[in-house]
């Protein structure tokens, strides 16, 4: 039986959901009726007032529990995640990473990621930093001390335009996206009153941020998040300049890629609808953005940037949550009603859609040449999580750095690393001492692997709430048994997330790994180079393999698939496609036929995930046609 997805566009007030309702009694963040300041200085109780909770996104905070020792203990363990948004993920300088990092020192102090207690920094995907394990008594104190580096935590979650993400190396050649970045995220930002009010900030902490044009967000604000990314140029060894798709632009709800003419950018081509999260409860799907059209100049661009999230703002549905992203608006209603709607909204006519390549998509790992005698350091950071542990005493190291080096600054990347810039010549040796003196490079004494510095999580476990099972804890330790049984040096990545939200974009990758239940993970396969990774689904069984596969049983299918690239990599070079050209019915037949993975290889009849992934794939068929008809 088909179950249909059908937002509720539009959505007639009286069919609000309960989070629209909470929001709109603040006025779009501007009055304090629930009470949030009293909540946030309560500390007689360790947890917010659900309203309070639901606002407090916005300002960038996630009240969350301890989700470990949940297991033996029925009482929540109150704990806080704070998100704190840098656009373009920086410039940080030096002096405002020793705040962010004495913050963390005083603040975060947990045993969950190494197992003896230790202070961290979350680098994002979103090239934000988190803050995880605070405690409420905590939070005024640690949100008014990050104020004092310049930065501010508001935009960091919530129903509202996230940090927007950029490449953070462009700036360096013809295309400074980082500068293009903040611009967007300033004129974005919320309302900050109430929330300087409620943490006590100082108005002169508001100081960067003065912009006289904003945009101006509706009463209940937007109906779910929304991210922008922007895409970078990078210069290649000839010399040529190239798009660089770090920020995987297309996994955006807009996707911004500058267009190259000689050695100058002369416009901007526009993506919108992309998205990764799901929902198992109903029919949904994770999909790329679309090409809509271009625009020629930086005024033009803002304006139709503004269109687009005042389009999302009146006709998302805010009724239904697991319906709410842009782009079901942009899958349903089409790219000629988005195209003509951006006119409406703005007046401004897109122009043609124009071919462009997004293949390119850089780590930003090692040494790289900025020109003019200056380099870029760029440090792998495990799965984001910058602390000291089996990788070395990377975050040690890195405060050393802040210390010792007085002109470098600092960049946080889309695959969740830091980028180290502005290294003179001179200074090359002293660097590499730096990272053999904190032993970087080296995980219990081995170097790292190119399966490890390809690979990607997100959180997971024990602080998300979202996550079903782990993540980050648990990569680092699959990779260390695949790399036990020879396969360090294979070039297919894996990405792996703990719930359907798959903040780490683990579909981008050829094999990924979504959390379905506790210790329990989906197989997505064939994601890479403008395509996503999708379940294993046999569309004639209507049936999905590889739904729930144990943790301890992740290697054996893992390694399977390295063995059936390995037998067909003369198909390409890029292993996403060769298990895209394999297909799926291939695949279940070598899975079934292996013998680590046959005892595995039971279908799953999951008609919502299977539902909404048809869905997907007859509306991507109705929306490349608007794409051809716009060239």
């Amino acid at each position: 039986m088909r179950i249909p997805i059908e937002p509720n566009f539009r959505t007639d007030p009286k069919d609000y959901s309960e989070e629209e309702r909470v929001k709109l009694k603040t006025k779009g963040l501007t009055e304090d009726t629930i009470g949030i300041y009293s909540s946030f200085h309560d500390f007689t109780r360790d947890d917010l007032e659900k309203e309070v909770s639901l606002i407090a996104k916005s300002f960038g905070i996630y009240m969350e529990f301890n989700k470990d020792k949940m297991k033996s203990n029925a009482i929540k363990d109150w704990i806080y995640m704070v998100r704190l948004p840098i656009p373009g993920g920086g410039p940080i300088r030096l002096d405002q990473w020793r705040i962010l990092d004495d913050v963390s020192n005083k603040y975060t102090i947990s045993d969950a990621y190494t197992g003896y207690p230790l202070p961290s920094l979350k680098l994002t995907t979103r090239q934000a930093i988190q803050f995880h394990h605070v405690k409420k008594k905590d939070l005024p104190n640690l949100i008014r001390e990050i104020a004092e580096s310049g930065f501010l935590t508001i935009n960091g979650c919530g129903d509202n335009l996230r940090n927007t993400i950029a490449c953070p190396l462009s700036k360096f050649w013809i295309f400074d996206s980082n500068t293009l970045a903040r611009k967007i995220a300033d004129y974005f930002r919320l309302p900050s009153e109430l929330y300087l009010q409620v943490f006590e900030i100082p108005l002169s902490e508001e100081r960067q941020f003065n912009n006289e044009e904003s945009f101006k967000y509706a009463d209940n604000l937007l109906p779910r998040k929304f991210k922008i990314g922007i895409a970078g140029v990078m210069r290649t060894i000839d010399g040529k300049y190239i798009i660089d798709n770090c920020v995987e632009v297309r996994a955006n709800d807009i996707g911004i890629v500058p267009l190259i003419e000689g050695e100058k950018v002369i416009g901007y081509q526009i993506y919108v609808g992309g998205s990764m999260g799901e929902n198992n409860s109903y029919p949904t799907f994770s999909a790329l953005g679309l090409p809509i059209g271009t625009v020629s100049k930086d005024k033009e661009l803002l304006r139709v940037l503004d269109a687009i999230v005042r389009l999302h703002e009146q006709w998302g549905d805010r009724k239904n949550r697991h319906w709410a992203r842009f782009k079901y608006v942009v899958y349903k209603m089409g790219l000629e009603w988005v195209r003509e709607k951006v006119w409406e909204y703005s007046g401004i006519r897109l122009c043609k859609i124009v071919n462009v390549n997004l293949d390119h998509s850089d780590l930003h790992l090692g040494w790289i040449d900025l020109g003019n005698s200056e380099w870029a350091y760029g440090v792998f950071v495990e799965d984001g999580r910058l602390i000291d542990g089996k990788n070395g005493k990377v975050k040690s190291m890195i405060r050393y750095i802040a210390d010792n080096f007085h002109n470098a600054t600092f960049y946080i990347t889309p695959g969740q690393h830091l980028l180290i810039t502005e290294i003179d010549d001179d200074q090359r040796e002293e660097i590499e001492k730096t990272l053999r003196d904190f032993n970087y490079g080296f995980r219990d004494g081995k170097p790292y692997s190119n399966l490890r510095t390809n690979s990607i999580a997100c959180v997971g476990f024990p602080t998300c709430k979202l996550s079903f099972t782990d993540s980050e804890r648990f990569l680092p330790s699959l990779i260390d048994e695949l790399e036990r049984r020879g396969w360090k040096d294979i070039p297919v990545s894996i990405g792996l997330s703990g719930c359907v939200a798959q903040c780490s974009r683990p579909a981008v990758h050829p094999i990924s790994w979504i959390g379905s239940g506790y210790e329990l993970y989906m197989l997505k396969i064939g994601g890479g180079n403008g395509n996503l990774g999708e379940p294993l689904i046999d569309w004639d069984e209507n049936v999905i393999y590889l739904y729930q596969v144990p943790a301890n049983r992740l290697a054996d299918v893992t390694e399977a698939l390295f063995e059936l690239y390995e037998r067909n990599k003369d198909i390409s070079e890029e292993p996403g496609k060769v298990f895209r050209v394999i297909g799926n019915r291939k695949i279940i037949e070598w899975l079934k036929s292996n013998e680590k993975t046959r005892d595995l290889m039971r279908p799953h009849k999951f008609n919502k995930k299977i539902e909404g992934y048809r869905e997907y794939h007859d509306l991507l068929r109705k929306r490349l046609e608007e794409v051809n008809r716009y060239r």
